[in-house]
């Protein structure tokens, strides 16, 4: 409805050169184009299973401070978010750096066999990269029968190019699998805008770190498994589904889709919508996350609204059916 609608802000216009809009011409991606173009819904393969019946799998790559990166809130927050099953299991390990090599390296679970993946070094900071494509084709070789992707995340700093300062993560999206980085998105660290291997320390607050980092790792994991479900970005409301040129864009995005998206989404898992924002809404409350419950007790009281006016007319109804009987029978 438009009282719905308009519970969405709309997307802002660019204020800095290298915001998404300013340097990228998106078309945006209507309900109708995602119908044609996602393979979950025209493909012949996709009512052999129904979509809520596979699963997402998350594998961390590599050691996690437990203390600041909250693992099990993720893998919640993903089962709310899709209504699918969720599954956090192990895939590697031994994750090391070989200082004399100046190489990462891991073993699979099922290959003891250590792997050396590229990486690139930095002398003068001693910082390191993983090359993301050296997860990926690990990834390739473990994607579960059930799966419908296999998510590796890691707290290691990763790039894709020589050019790139750094990526956030990469799909790919034939292959149902990604790998993303939470290592730039820790509040405690601010990062040079020209070289990849200049960044700084500061000091935050435990608790508000590890908050702060539980939004960040929600919002890129979703945002990131929408598009491996076919949804694109969005140019229409601000949404999770929008673009970002840089962290500080990213960082002030929301956490929800926009109607368009959220229709797309409901067209593969099918969930209730006011059933899963309650679950969202018991979510952000446990963690006191105040801007998104606030957001959310906005658009359950709209839905609560819709479905006592959607009962009295279905009772209004019901009534003038039984007039309309009683007056045939005289």
């Amino acid at each position: 409805t438009d009282e719905f609608c308009s519970s969405f802000l709309p997307l802002s216009k660019p204020t800095n050169e290298n915001d998404w809009l300013a340097n990228y011409n998106e078309h945006g991606q209507t309900y109708e184009k995602f119908l044609k173009e996602c393979p979950f819904v025209h493909s012949k393969f996709f009512n052999a299973k129904p979509f809520d019946e596979k699963t997402i799998y998350l594998t961390i790559f590599g050691k996690i401070d437990e203390n600041i990166f909250d693992i099990e809130s993720l893998v919640d927050y993903t089962k709310i978010f899709f209504g699918v099953s969720v599954k956090l299991i192990s895939l590697f390990s031994n994750v090391e750096w070989d200082d004399k090599k100046r190489v990462w390296s891991c073993t699979m679970d099922k290959n003891k066999n250590s792997i050396n993946l590229h990486t690139r070094y930095n002398k003068s900071t001693h910082h390191s990269q993983i090359c993301v494509t050296s997860i990926l084709k690990l990834l390739k070789r473990v994607v579960p029968k059930d799966a419908r992707c296999l998510v590796a995340l890691t707290m290691y700093d990763l790039y894709l190019d020589d050019s790139d300062l750094f990526i956030a993560g990469l799909a790919e999206g034939n292959s149902h699998i990604a790998a993303f980085s939470f290592f730039r998105y820790d509040p405690c660290l601010t990062f040079n805008d020209s070289d990849w291997f200049y960044f700084k320390k500061k000091s935050v607050e435990e608790t508000i770190r590890r908050e702060q980092l539980r939004l960040r790792s929600c919002r890129l994991l979703t945002h990131e498994i929408n598009h491996l479900f076919g949804i694109g970005h969005c140019i229409y409301w601000s949404c999770l589904m929008n673009g970002s040129g840089h962290l500080e864009e990213d960082f002030s995005q929301p956490m929800f889709l926009c109607p368009v998206d959220l229709r797309k989404l409901v067209t593969l898992t099918k969930f209730n919508i006011k059933k899963r924002y309650e679950e969202l809404l018991e979510f952000f409350t446990k963690h006191n996350h105040l801007d998104e419950v606030k957001m959310l007790e906005i658009k359950l009281n709209i839905l609560k609204k819709l479905d006592d006016n959607n009962r009295k007319r279905s009772i209004v109804d019901d009534d003038e059916k039984i007039i309309v009987k009683r007056l045939r029978r005289k």
